[in-house]
């Protein structure tokens, strides 16, 4: 009773739970809105602490990706999947840092860390470690210093994903992987790595065919694609039992991280609208503070630094954050925990979700606040009113972030990069017309956004 309740307060048309026996798959998919058109909306895996946290996931996001088709024009209604990884079982590949604590404290163990890092060079390394003739070599190859230090050089080449199979195939090297490492309690620990990693990696199969079945039986009324957690291989195990996803292998949103940098050029556009709306001309030595740099945080930094943006950067990896600091000249960093604070023009969160509380509001010091995450907003109406008290400009996310959905919807309808680059640039004239309506209307932003996408929802007709 509790969750019909709950889905009567937020306008859920479907909340649909998924449990697969033989591949242990639990899963939920949440279909808001379907005015526009068939739900679209990514598939999201996660190790949820519950079944509450996660069906509260599922319907804020579907609810988000309502408001997102909407007001990007889309002929989609809003829908999410959430596939709930119990107890982080679903490990996707084996890891640089894994690996690298198997092996010794060595730059040949360092080398190798670096190449396992990329997750297509780790599944190159799993294939071939999986050969068992290859199988009986690597540590004679990583014990002989000269060869170790060879090997490292060869993998820091372009080339390395191609070249790590040419090396451990050449004869000598393949009647030996392991004849050191077996000998060793570190060859005992790294085959159980790679034992974990293909165990993973084959459950993971099967839960995302699972899904797959699970969609067809929903006749097209969802159609999923790449999230947080997901990957095209996931996309690819989906599309066996169905045609109602999208990011698989070959296409657009599973290229160069193209879904991504799209979300980041929409939310590069709508800073720029932000700031000439404030009077701004340019971002040429503005201060913007870009709260996590996965893959569409980055992509912003590139952007923001190409137009000449001072960079206040803070993820939770430190890795990352010194790449950043390394490829965008004057960028310095700040503590994750509170870069809203940062001294900035414009505050970017990128990261996850309920970032700005009624607490955090209070320490912000920017004039804007426009970035990447979904739902950045905890206790709404609350933090809303206090940003627009303080005179704090309010990009509404679900307008900001719609690069994505914007590049999967053009691909589903055959457009190519140049004409799905032009409809994300189109986020500009969608938020001016936000701020337009804000201010006509003497209400917040983030209202404005809302009131405008009921409209369309109410016409039955995109924009």
């Amino acid at each position: 009773m509790r969750i019909w309740r709950e889905m009567e307060q937020e306008g859920m048309e479907e909340l649909v739970f998924f449990h697969d026996p033989s591949s242990g798959l639990k899963a939920i998919i949440a279909i808001h809105n379907t005015a526009l058109g068939p739900a679209l909306g990514g598939c999201r895996c996660w190790a949820y602490a519950s079944e509450e946290e996660a069906i509260r996931d599922a319907v804020k996001l579907a609810q988000g990706m309502t408001y997102k088709n909407a007001m990007a024009g889309l002929p989609y209604g809003g829908g999410k999947a959430v596939v709930w990884d119990v107890a982080g079982t679903l490990k996707q590949t084996v890891t640089g840092e894994r690996v690298g604590r198997v092996l010794a404290d060595s730059a040949k163990s360092d080398a190798l860390g670096e190449v396992l890092a990329d997750s297509a060079k780790s599944d190159a390394l799993g294939e071939v470690l999986a050969d068992s003739a290859k199988g009986d070599a690597l540590g004679e190859v990583l014990a002989d210093s000269a060869k170790g230090d060879a090997l490292g050089e060869v993998l820091a080449d372009s080339a390395k994903g191609d070249a790590l199979g040419e090396v451990l195939a050449d004869s000598a090297k393949g009647d030996a992987l392991g004849e050191v490492l077996a000998d060793s309690a570190k060859g005992d620990a790294l085959g159980e790595v790679l034992a974990d990693s293909a165990k993973g990696e084959a459950l993971r199969a099967l839960r995302f065919r699972a899904l797959g079945r699970c969609l067809e039986r929903l006749n097209g009324r969802f159609v999923t694609g790449l999230d947080l957690g997901t990957t095209a291989a996931d996309m690819d195990q989906i599309r066996v039992e169905t045609a109602y996803v999208t990011d698989t292998t070959g296409s657009l949103g599973a290229q160069d991280d193209f879904t991504a940098d799209m979300t980041a050029y929409g939310v590069y556009t709508g800073i720029v609208t932000s700031l000439r709306h404030l009077g701004a001309a340019d971002l040429q030595g503005i201060p913007v503070a870009v709260q996590g740099l996965g893959k569409v945080g980055y992509a912003l930094c590139r952007y923001l630094h190409a137009a000449g943006a001072r960079l206040i950067v803070a993820d939770v990896v430190p890795e990352r954050v010194q790449r950043a600091l390394m490829q965008f000249s004057g960028a310095i960093s700040a503590d994750p925990a509170r870069i809203h604070a940062a001294d900035c023009r414009v505050f970017a969160p990128c990261a996850l979700g309920g970032v700005l509380t009624p607490a955090t509001v209070e320490e912000l010091r920017c004039s804007i606040v426009a970035g990447a995450a979904n739902n950045q907003l905890s206790e709404r109406q609350l933090v809303v009113g206090r940003m627009q008290a303080r005179g704090i400009l309010y990009a509404p996310d679900y307008v900001l972030s719609a690069g994505g959905i914007i590049s999967t919807a053009c691909e589903l309808q055959g457009a190519g990069p140049d004409l799905i680059r032009q409809k994300v640039a189109g986020i500009a004239g969608t938020l001016s017309k936000v701020y337009a309506e804000a201010a006509r209307s003497g209400i917040s932003t983030a209202d404005a956004a809302d009131r405008l996408a009921e409209a369309i929802l109410r016409s039955g007709q995109t924009q």
